[in-house]
């Protein structure tokens, strides 16, 4: 029963802890464009962190076939590249 709690807790709170630093590291990444590359070096750990965390959160706590509430809401934090903002002057 430890093992499914442990599972639960990584599933409902790491995952979406990490979820919000990768929300948050997309507007700093909106915000200062220059710092791309970095910056993708930093969503490809992120992402990779996250696989770990649900990797293990299934392997704890195996979640029923066909249920939804396994399903991760996205396959990463790396961000869509969007047009740069107009400066402001």
């Amino acid at each position: 029963m430890k093992r499914e709690a442990a599972g639960q807790t990584l599933h409902d709170d790491i995952g979406p802890l990490l979820s919000a630093a990768g929300l948050h590291l997309q507007l700093i990444a909106t915000d200062f464009p220059k710092t791309a590359k970095r910056m993708d070096e930093v969503f490809r750990i992120l992402d990779e962190a996250m696989e770990r965390v649900r990797s293990l959160s299934r392997e704890l706590a195996p979640r029923e076939a066909g249920s939804r509430a396994g399903k991760p809401a996205s396959s990463g934090v790396r961000p869509r590249r969007t047009p740069k903002r107009p400066s402001k002057s």
